[in-house]
């Protein structure tokens, strides 16, 4: 039974009786999340704790070539395409530290002249609050500014699939996929505002209509949640930049800043031109897929394990930087997917917080004809600390190769420290391996 308590007494520290119960982790993950709906923020967390996540696409890409080699005869054109794409999704060996530098490249738009400057000058003046307030100002400005179109390609992919879902009410759908298509226009930044309202109201309707239900819910949040996302005040960038300028030291660096900025605009107008990556192989590859329905009726879930797979890469989530590895090696083909935490020491629980940086990565892959491995590393400095879960039948040759992997660390200018060889009992998740995820999303865990 409840107690009933008078609420305008004073709390006693000593009594506990008011306090029911610690905040659930959904109620400290929704205060941390601002405008990210509940619905997300749960499915972002449970895919961080489904070990699929880090097993299944490594076969789903593999499962999903075979697939296609079982089409009819008549569809030899898209075939060979397909399996062409396969070929250049595929990396040689000797090309593995070069294929993560391009997906490196991608995986920031903080890079270059500018961002490295900004970096300086917040590690010389690490006290000066201003200064970081002015830089955090300008990159958010900066990033609204150059996703101005994203956002508004969003709302209207967002449009057109919930045009679809409510195909069986012909007049609703149409002004849907019509207004799908203002968004996608040419002059859809200057009608902004008339757009958005045109969208609210036309949301209304849906929400009133007969044919709702919790996945056109979804839809709709998404929509407004895309729309916040687009920032038509054209003064913001301009005065981001001015209130930083007031932050930086001395006209020198004022004047880097400006033609580090200048060449920054210059290289986003007229980017240049890069060698595709596997991941490019990958998109075009689920592309290609997800407009054959014959293909997507024998082969929908591998393709959406990929995409499960993919929403577990770099977000609000998961800060660790995420490279796909589809490896050819003889006639030997492996797949692998390595996630990258540079700030390591904060996963460690077994070395003590000495403040000695480290490295940790996890290595999943799995080599055909052998089975799945995992390896987890912690590099600190020049030493490398390792653990290999491999298949059982292989525990024992893995185990017993203890010098040659020293010296082969040897030529590299690290060396190896501790080596650990268990057989992969089970697979682990990402919250398994990398256990700060968890606390950098849900606050202060408060128990009495």
């Amino acid at each position: 039974m409840k107690r009933n308590v008078d609420l305008a007494t004073q709390f006693p520290l000593q009594d506990v009786t008011r306090v029911n119960k610690p905040a659930s982790q959904s109620e400290l993950l929704s205060q941390n999340n601002g405008m990210i709906q509940d619905e997300t923020s749960t499915l972002l967390l449970n895919l961080l704790k489904d070990p699929s996540v880090t097993v299944n696409f490594l076969k789903s890409i593999s499962s999903m070539e075979a697939l296609i080699r079982l089409l009819p005869a008549n569809n030899n054109p898209f075939t060979q395409e397909i399996e062409q794409m396969f070929g250049q999704m595929l990396v040689p060996s000797d090309q593995i530290a070069g294929e993560m530098q391009k997906q490196e490249n991608m995986s920031t738009f903080f890079k270059g002249p500018l961002f490295e400057m900004l970096r300086e000058a917040l590690r010389q003046n690490p006290a000066q609050n201003e200064l970081r307030g002015a830089t955090v100002s300008f990159l958010k400005a900066l990033t609204l500014f150059y996703t101005q179109r994203e956002a508004l390609g969003s709302v209207a992919n967002s449009l057109k699939f919930l045009s679809e879902s409510l195909f069986a009410s012909k007049g609703l759908s149409q002004k849907l996929e019509e207004l799908a298509g203002k968004y996608r226009a040419e002059d859809a930044p200057e009608n902004f505002s008339q757009l958005r309202q045109e969208t609210f109201a036309l949301l209304k309707e849906v929400e009133e209509s007969i044919l709702f239900s919790e996945k056109s819910e979804k839809i709709v949040k998404m929509i407004i949640y895309n729309l916040s996302r687009y920032n038509d005040n054209g003064d913001f960038l301009q005065e981001s930049v001015s209130r930083l300028l007031t932050q930086l030291h001395g006209d020198e660096a004022r004047e880097r800043f400006l033609s580090n900025l200048e060449g920054f605009m210059e290289q986003v107008k007229e980017p240049p031109q890069r060698e595709p990556s596997a991941m490019d192989a990958l998109t075009r590859i689920l592309t290609k897929q997800a407009g054959n329905e014959e293909l997507m009726s024998l082969n929908s879930d591998k393709i959406e394990t990929i995409i499960h797979s993919l929403l577990s890469a770099p977000c609000n989530f998961t800060p660790l930087l995420h490279f796909v590895l589809p490896v050819q090696y003889y006639d030997i083909q492996s797949f692998a997917e390595i996630w990258l935490n540079p700030n390591g020491e904060e996963d460690d629980r077994d070395h003590p917080a000495d403040g000695t940086r480290a490295i940790h990565m996890l290595l999943s892959f799995e080599v055909e004809s052998i089975g799945r491995f995992e390896l987890e590393l912690y590099v600190r400095d020049s030493v490398i600390d390792f653990s290999l879960y491999c298949p059982p039948a292989y525990a024992n040759v893995y185990s017993g190769m203890e010098k040659e992997l020293r010296d082969c660390a040897g030529q590299s200018g690290y060396r190896i420290g501790e080596i650990r060889v268990d057989p992969l009992k089970r697979p682990r998740s990402l919250m398994d391996v990398f256990r700060s995820l968890p606390y950098k999303r849900t606050g202060v865990d408060v128990k009495i």
